[in-house]
Formats: C-alpha cells, sequence, structure tokens
C-alpha cells in the first residue's frame, strides 16, 4: 500500500454479475458518506494496494429496510483477499470492527453475502 493508502475502485458493470457495478450519485460525496470510503482506505490491511466498492445507489428491489436507496450506505467488496471463504470472512470482520470503532457508532458495519459475494456493509444509521 502507498503513504497515501489503497487506490480505491468502483465496481463496472463488466465486473457485476448481474451487469450493474456501482452506480455513486453526488449524495454520496456528501461528507459523512464519503467518510465511509476514508474509514475503509485507512483501516485496511497495510498489504492490500487496493479496495472496490461494489454497491453505491440502487433501486429498493429487496423487501424490508435498506439504505443504499437513500445513499446512506455503501459496499465494499472482500474478493481481493487471498485464501477461502472462511479466511475472507474472518479479515473482513476484523476490518469490519476497525472501521466501526473509527466512525463510531451512527455507523453500522456488517459482513454479508456468499463465497462470491461477500463483502462489507457500511451504513450510515444514527
Amino acid at each position: 500500500m502507498s503513504r497515501h493508502g489503497p487506490r480505491i475502485h468502483f465496481k463496472t458493470d463488466a465486473q457485476s454479475s448481474i451487469g450493474r457495478g456501482a452506480v455513486m450519485m453526488s449524495g454520496h460525496f456528501r461528507p459523512e458518506i464519503a467518510r465511509i470510503i476514508w474509514a475503509a482506505g485507512v483501516t485496511a490491511d497495510p498489504m492490500w494496494t487496493d479496495i472496490t466498492i461494489s454497491e453505491g445507489d440502487r433501486p429498493k428491489i429487496r423487501p424490508g429496510r435498506d439504505l443504499h436507496p437513500e445513499l446512506r450506505a455503501l459496499d465494499i467488496s472482500l474478493n481481493h483477499l487471498a485464501g477461502d471463504v472462511s479466511t475472507h470472512r474472518k479479515a473482513g470482520e476484523a476490518w469490519a470492527e476497525r472501521i466501526c470503532d473509527l466512525l463510531g457508532p451512527d455507523y453500522q458495519v456488517v459482513v454479508h453475502g456468499g463465497e462470491w459475494s461477500l463483502h462489507l456493509h457500511i451504513e450510515l444509521d444514527p
């Protein structure tokens, strides 16, 4: 990793299994939401040179509470990690804890998904 942290990539449509990459809107760059990306970068393992934002805005397609359509949530892929899904999950849980410690109680940070879709879900939820 450089002295400035890992490079931040945004998943493209071609990289997505559903043909829809990370859609970012201007609202994602409000300070309280951009802080999520900053926190992910500064708490990333020093061996990681790149991290990928895998989800930003999305239409409300799932039942229940979803803060993606409100531009208050981001997903960060864990697919860049070496090893099996168990290793990915453990590294993701440790990273989630570091991010949560930095962001504080107004943010929720959880590990979501299965083998090919494992990611951190981070949302502003005061």
